[in-house]
């Protein structure tokens, strides 16, 4: 496919770029994932409307990322690599633009820019590995990419943390340095083997909605997820407003709070996935569920009943387990239940629940608050999981999964 490489060298090249990548991005994934929240508490003082709505941005971008792709390709022949450098080095001049802002009613809206131009490049990627690599080596390829994206968040979110500690106005410093990430990332995407996508694969995402009418057990699948997706990202900024604000009691400083929230669950993410991984490959998928929901039930449960810091970090080791688990499943599952020529039509869809359910959740967590204490709230997270565990379990005898690690 590329001039002047044979495929094992294109394969080569797309790891070491992708790699550095990678890095580059869990800097910025830092910032949006956590430190835009804590500059959000601490140093504008947002209202529960304008933290639930940075929380969403995240997820605005993540639902509306296979729409722009088909828009961008049918206006332009860029390449897949073209259109997620531009994306970067858009994001950089945002995020430095950061530095000299004063006034939160400016701060948010850029900020959401950048977070919604940094979850575009995703289907680009699924293309690119799909080009770039063989079918042998996808799977290993991709796991070892897994594992380098949270190791920036692990070594630097607690000195960010400290920054914050030390002044407030250091978010400048932090952002100013994540801009410089976006540039990294910008050219580690230039340097990657990449093509133009064919006009006839870009047809409208809307067509594949149709898939959720049609096939009830991938509905329902999608039904018990959601119970489960509401819990984690209804709780996962709350987390951060039980430690840090001075409203709830605990107040801990920012470092705890970075280590509590990134940290930790990053950490034990990275070091679960492999893991999960293989768990995943000789388990049902149900059962795989299950066992992550398992993790998540007692993990957020724990975090919002207790007010001791070491169970608050044993609570937030068992959320980062379950998000090793998570990430892997959410993948992979598809991929046990789809007909193999309908793939990337399924996983548009759960791609786009999961972008719905992320833009939906902070809001009723941040709604909650007005009326129940944290530990109620963990506690229907906890009640939420267990649902999904109940709704996965009934679906287990179904034929559709008799056979799955060998389905086709």
């Amino acid at each position: 496919m590329f001039k002047h490489f044979s495929q094992t060298e294109v394969a080569k090249k797309t790891f070491l770029f992708d790699s550095c990548r990678c890095f580059c991005s869990g800097v910025l994934e830092l910032l949006f994932n956590n430190i835009a929240l804590l500059i959000a508490i601490r140093v504008f003082h947002a209202s529960k409307l304008e933290k639930s709505i940075l929380t969403s941005a995240w997820f605005v971008g993540n639902f509306i990322a296979p729409m722009s792709q088909i828009m961008a390709t049918k206006t332009t022949r860029f390449t897949t690599m073209d259109f997620s450098r531009t994306y970067m080095f858009s994001i950089s001049l945002l995020v430095f633009a950061l530095a000299f802002v004063n006034s939160f009613s400016v701060f948010l809206p850029v900020l959401i820019a950048a977070i919604i131009l940094f979850k575009q490049p995703a289907p680009l990627m699924a293309d690119v590995y799909g080009q770039n690599y063989s079918p042998k080596e996808r799977g290993s390829r991709l796991s070892l990419v897994l594992m380098i994206f949270p190791i920036p968040i692990v070594l630097f979110s607690r000195a960010c943390g400290r920054l914050l500690d030390m002044d407030l106005q250091n978010y400048r410093l932090i952002v100013a340095v994540a801009a410089l990430a976006a540039i990294g990332s910008g050219i580690a995407f230039s340097k990657i083997p990449s093509r133009v996508l064919p006009q006839h694969e870009t047809k409208s995402v809307f067509s594949n909605f149709g898939i959720i009418f049609k096939d009830k057990v991938f509905a329902l699948m999608l039904l018990w997820w959601t119970f489960a997706g509401i819990a984690n990202q209804m709780t996962k900024p709350l987390r951060a407003e039980y430690l840090v604000n001075p409203e709830y009691g605990l107040n801990t400083s920012n470092a705890v709070e970075a280590l509590a929230c990134m940290a930790i669950p990053c950490g034990f993410r990275l070091f679960s996935s492999m893991l999960w991984g293989k768990f995943f490959d000789r388990s049902k998928v149900i059962v795989t569920k299950v066992a992550i929901n398992i993790f998540l039930t007692i993990g957020i449960w724990l975090f919002f009943y207790t007010k001791t810091r070491g169970v608050i970090y044993f609570a937030a080791a068992l959320i980062g387990i379950a998000y090793g688990g998570g990430e892997v499943a959410l993948c992979l599952w598809v991929t046990r239940l789809a007909p193999k020529a309908k793939f990337s039509a399924y996983m548009s869809m759960n791609v786009a629940v999961v972008g719905l359910v992320g833009l939906l959740s902070p809001f009723i967590g941040y709604k909650l608050v007005n009326y129940l204490t944290f530990r109620q709230i963990g506690l229907c997270a906890a009640i939420l999981t267990t649902i999904s565990s109940i709704g996965f379990l009934s679906l287990l005898k179904h034929p559709r999964f008799a056979d799955e690690k060998n389905h086709e």
